[in-house]
């Protein structure tokens, strides 16, 4: 009689938790709908398995190993990248800009010892580097383009990237 009773315990919650999940997932499906509809960001599932997110002013591209379509040819790619986020920004808000966020297995220093040569060589004059709790930040300047660099050990032996370009009209 007690393995009845626990069976039937565990059937129910077993019931319980399918519900839940169901119901969280119809909520999550119109919640989807509802948030794109007031937000107004549009989303495209890419054949590569990325995914574009567009309000009309930024898009931002998430899973891709690519630079984002704007991205200036006198601006330094990594070669050692994973690209983990791209993305840019529409000239009509008022300034156009491109950023990036990669993950590397090389160090800190390899990787900031690169974008100070690469910029230079490109004609880019940094304003200024700051070593800041085993993370370095660089900050660049081409005409009246700015570019940041932020490059901070992500643990497992990889370090993360993040640069920017803030392209004025």
């Amino acid at each position: 009689m007690d393995q009845e009773n626990k069976g039937s315990g565990t059937s129910k919650k077993l019931i319980y938790i399918v519900t839940g999940i169901v119901v969280i997932l119809l909520i999550g499906w119109f919640a989807k709908g509802s948030i794109r509809s007031i937000m107004g960001v549009d989303v495209d599932r890419n054949l590569d398995g990325s995914a574009t997110y567009s309000d009309g002013d930024t898009t931002v591209t998430v899973g891709t190993n690519k630079l984002s379509d704007n991205w200036p040819s006198d601006a330094p790619k990594y070669p050692n990248a994973a690209i983990q986020y791209s993305g840019s920004s529409n000239p009509q808000t008022g300034e156009e800009g491109a950023a990036i966020v990669f993950t590397t297995s090389d160090k800190v220093q390899a990787v900031a010892d690169f974008y100070k040569r690469e910029l230079a060589s490109n004609g880019w004059v940094i304003e200024q580097t700051a070593n800041i709790g085993g993370s370095t930040v660089l900050s660049a300047k081409k005409d009246t383009r700015m570019l940041g660099v932020y490059i901070a050990d992500a643990g497992d032996g990889q370090v993360s990237v993040t640069v920017s370009i803030a392209i004025p009209n």
